[in-house]
């Protein structure tokens, strides 16, 4: 978080000395996963529309949504995946699009439209998306097909997890053979245990620095999401990815207005920005995420359609679950993560 507040009070500086565009507001804050944006992106919309951008990060789902409980009208855009998404919503903590404002949304491709957890695109506007594997660094790790190599006592100390609830019981509940949405008692009681076994063979708990020890050859398997690990490969081209063959998550991440935005309008024209399609295919070069914005699809190099970290197979996304919303089975997770101890 605190590298996502120096980040924005550096992208306040560069407004337009001539002011906002017509009805739009003066500023604008964000709240956004640590890797999802990328700096030049704002700095363009500022100079373009006059507005002053805050970005602030966070590290999990269940982050954004304790920020945005104890932030109320502090944010404009959010960016939510699809289960958190389904969670705001009925908790009534979304503002609806105005589609008049956000005409972009044609360029979204009908795959990635009207999901369940966001009838008709009613609140959010799909952003990038993604899944979840195991990054390797391949000078150090034959190449693994199982989650069962984070349980390697070989790599003891050259591992790190996810520091985010849902995938990390996630990935125990698919190594051992169950659905990452499991509501079993049981099966969630033994994907308990295997993380406390896992504890001792882990070097860290990270959504936000693992790429860093991976380039630093200070771990060398990681619990990783697949563009981050699609970017730093750029860097090190020993470090692969792949996805489980007991399957693993696919996600993806949302652009809303939460209750209470001061600057709604401009949140709008904002998103609308993003959805352009020379706007969405820099963002999938920058994070080496997908976009479900078609027209992006276009203007993105071969090299990068081609590469499987970045677009996996149909066969390997067969293998893929979207994340549910648990309902009241989330004390669940929320009980075994407070007595997994992990921070």
């Amino acid at each position: 978080l605190r590298a996502g507040l120096a980040a924005g009070l550096l992208l306040a500086g560069c407004g337009q000395s001539g002011g906002p565009k017509a009805g739009l507001d003066p500023t604008l804050t964000i709240f956004n996963w640590a890797t999802y944006m990328d700096p030049a992106v704002l700095e363009d919309f500022t100079k373009e529309f006059g507005v002053k951008v805050t970005l602030e990060t966070y590290a999990s789902n269940e982050e954004l949504l304790a920020g945005l409980q104890g932030g109320a009208g502090r944010y404009d855009v959010i960016v939510p995946s699809d289960y958190m998404v389904a969670i705001l919503r009925q908790q009534g903590l979304l503002l609806p699009l105005e589609a008049e404002r956000v005409p972009n949304l044609k360029h979204i491709e009908p795959a990635f439209r009207d999901g369940p957890f966001d009838p008709g695109n009613a609140h959010c506007a799909p952003y990038l998306w993604g899944t979840t594997g195991i990054a390797y660094d391949s000078d150090r790790v034959p190449a693994p097909d199982s989650w069962r190599v984070l349980w390697d006592g070989r790599y003891r100390g050259r591992i790190s997890m996810l520091s985010d609830q849902r995938e990390t019981i996630g990935a125990a509940l698919k190594a051992l053979g169950h659905s990452l949405n499991s509501t079993d008692p049981n099966a969630l009681r033994a994907a308990g245990d295997l993380l406390r076994r896992q504890r001792p063979l882990v070097k860290a708990y990270t959504s936000e620095t693992y790429d860093e020890l991976l380039l630093a050859g200070e771990i060398w398997l990681a619990h990783a999401w697949s563009g981050d690990v699609a970017r730093v490969a750029q860097q090190k081209p020993s470090l692969k990815y792949v996805l489980p063959k007991e399957g693993s998550t696919i996600y993806m991440e949302h652009l809303c207005i939460p209750k209470g935005a001061p600057h709604k309008k401009t949140a709008e024209a904002f998103i609308n920005y993003l959805l352009r399609p020379e706007v969405a295919a820099r963002l999938v070069t920058f994070t080496r995420h997908p976009s479900p914005n078609g027209g992006a699809r276009a203007l993105l190099p071969p090299a990068l359609l081609n590469d499987p970290t970045v677009l996996p197979s149909e066969e390997a996304r067969a293998r893929l679950e979207w994340m549910e919303d648990l309902g009241d089975a989330t004390r669940l997770y929320d009980r075994l993560w407070a007595e997994l101890k992990i921070r």
